[in-house]
Order: structure tokens, then C-alpha cells, then sequence
């Protein structure tokens, strides 16, 4: 309930902006529905259909030095399973991925107070709509907390994007349970045309609500781009520094954009993508191979798009299922 009032009042006070004279807005939305079948022996429910993610966000233009930005999510289903008590249990349907005031004092620097993405990696920074595939890579696990709650400064030109921010800690609609912040950076270069190079820190402590017993937990993120023609190459690592042992993480796929002369058909892009989560346990390593396809009908590669992914995974520590993905997507700008 509170955060659906939280939700109200922000759109409300979004919306009255809107009254004055040099007030623009802009609308954007999208909507992933798929289809997930676990090849696995002896499983009941080894497919299923569901709602990936529903979104809808706003930019609203106050004046040519500040900004509101809106973006919240449909969180499906609305009511889970009826467990083995017969009771059913309801869930928030409708949540804040974004809130933010923006500030444009100057050209290419922007302030960020809110809600937003930690200022941390890449794949953090790439819209959930506008990924080569359905699901992120592991660095994404081996990250801090992929919202959160505070403020950061961007500077941005044609050479370099750098953030820094300041936030709770504590991640997404999450209340702050200790008295310490985080502190992240995030800088991405781009030397010539068609490579990227990046990398970011994350320096703070874990989320224990008692101060006295709260941990150093620092992370460490680095990787490239490199894009010639229609071909896409990337990796991108990183790690945890928790309890004095390391977590690694790290992701590198390669995806090629095929032009079709079709009026339904307008790209082919075939993927692939090895990463991997190695906890300092030796025997918790998770490798992970994604084969993808997808296929776009729009000029605009990601509008309106089906996705196959293939993903064969090994652990040691159990026997998981490799799992079959089939995804529409639909967007509008």
C-alpha cells in the first residue's frame, strides 16, 4: 500500500508539472512474454508460459535545466501458488524500478537524486529491452545491489561517460538498515570509433541491520566493447570482496546483426555467450553457454522482436536443468 501511494504521489506531482509553459513529456513502455521449458527429467512443471517484464516509464522535460524521470514495472502474477495450507498469498503487482529528479546545471553533467542504477557495470547500464539476450549475464549476480536508493553525479561527452554516486546500500523500494553508505564510480572510454573500455568499484559494507557487525563488501568491475560493421564483441568481469575471499564473475559473447530485405523481416542475429559465477568455494563454480537467435520486425532492431535462448549449464554443486527460452518483445519510444 505504500508504495502504491508512494507511486500516486509522485505521478501526481509529475503530471502537475506538466501545466507549465516549457513542460514536455515522453513516453516509453515495453512488454517480454515467454515461454521457459527446463530439459529435465522428472520435473511436474518443466514448462511454462509468463510475463517476463511489463513496463512503463515517463521523461518529463520541466525546463532546460531539469528533468523527472518514472519508471515502474507489473510484477506477475499479482497473487502466487496456493500453498500446501490452502491459503493464497498476494504480491505487490506494481513497483519502482526509477524515480528520479535530474539537474543540468552545465553541458554533458547532469545530478541524480532518487532511485536509479548503480553506477557499476555495463551490463547494468543496458536497457532490459535493448540486451542480445533474454537474460543478463552473471556479472549482473556479482554485483552490488542493482538499484538503490541515493544520488550520483554523470559527466558525459564523446570520449568518455564517468558516474559517481553515493546510496543507502540497502537496494531496490529498500528502506537503509545501517548508518553506512556505499560509494560507487563507473567510467567508460571510447579511444576510437567502435571500442569501448570500461570499468567500475563499488566500496561500502554489507546490509546487516546491526552497525557494530556490519562487513567491509567491495567490488571490482572491468570490460570492453568492441563493435566493426554489424558484429558485436564483449566481455566484461567482476568481483566480490566479502569476508576476505573473492567472487568472481565474468561474461563474453559475440552477436552478428543480419539485414533482411523483408517487409516483415528486417534482422537476424545469431548470439552466443560463455560466463561463469565462481564463489570461493571451489566446488559452487556455475559455467553457463547461451546459443541465441532472434529475429526483428522493425527497421528499429529492438521494437518488435522474438528471441530463442539456449542455455546449457554445469555446476558442481547440483544437477541443473539446461533451459529453452522462446520470448516475444514489443516496444514503443
Amino acid at each position: 500500500m505504500k508504495r502504491l501511494f508512494l507511486l500516486a504521489l509522485i505521478l501526481i506531482l509529475c503530471f502537475s508539472s506538466f501545466a507549465q509553459k516549457n513542460s514536455s513529456l515522453y513516453w516509453f513502455g515495453y512488454l517480454q512474454s515467454a515461454y521457459k521449458y527446463s530439459i529435465q527429467e522428472d520435473v511436474d512443471n518443466s514448462g511454462q508460459f509468463d510475463v517476463l517484464l511489463s513496463c512503463l516509464g515517463l521523461v518529463a522535460d520541466i525546463n532546460e535545466y531539469s528533468q523527472v524521470f518514472i519508471f515502474v514495472y507489473g510484477n506477475y502474477p499479482a497473487i502466487s501458488a496456493v500453498g500446501d495450507s490452502n491459503e493464497v498469498s498476494a504480491r505487490d503487482y506494481i513497483g519502482v524500478l526509477d524515480a528520479q529528479i535530474r539537474f543540468k546545471p552545465i553541458k554533458n553533467l547532469q545530478l541524480t537524486a532518487g532511485q536509479f542504477i548503480t553506477p557499476f557495470a555495463k551490463e547494468h547500464f543496458k536497457s532490459s529491452s535493448k540486451i542480445d539476450f533474454i537474460g543478463r549475464g552473471l556479472v549482473v549476480a556479482n554485483s552490488p545491489s542493482y538499484r538503490d536508493i541515493g544520488t550520483n553525479l554523470k559527466y558525459s561527452n564523446s570520449f568518455a561517460t564517468i558516474y559517481g554516486g553515493v546510496t543507502n546500500g540497502s537496494g531496490m523500494n529498500t528502506f537503509d538498515s545501517n548508518k553506512y553508505k556505499n560509494f560507487s564510480a563507473w567510467a567508460e572510454l571510447k579511444p576510437f570509433v567502435g571500442l569501448s573500455v570500461m570499468g567500475g568499484t563499488s566500496i561500502g559494507k554489507d546490509n546487516n541491520a546491526v552497525d557494530s557487525l556490519a562487513e567491509n563488501q567491495n567490488y571490482y568491475s572491468g570490460g570492453f566493447l568492441y563493435s566493426i560493421g554489424n558484429l558485436d564483441l564483449a566481455a566484461e568481469a567482476s568481483v566480490k570482496n566479502y569476508l576476505d575471499a573473492n567472487t568472481k564473475a565474468l561474461y563474453a559473447y559475440g552477436c552478428y546483426d543480419i539485414p533482411i530485405k523483408s517487409d516483415l523481416l528486417h534482422w537476424i542475429t545469431p548470439a552466443f555467450r560463455y560466463d561463469f559465477l565462481d564463489p570461493p568455494r571451489s566446488d559452487d563454480r556455475l559455467d553457463r553457454y547461451t546459443f541465441g537467435l532472434s529475429l526483428s520486425f522493425d527497421e528499429n532492431k529492438w521494437l518488435s522482436m522474438f528471441r530463442i535462448n539456449y542455455e546449457m549449464i554445469e555446476a558442481e554443486y547440483d544437477n541443473s536443468p539446461d533451459n529453452l527460452v522462446v520470448e516475444f518483445q514489443m516496444r514503443f519510444d
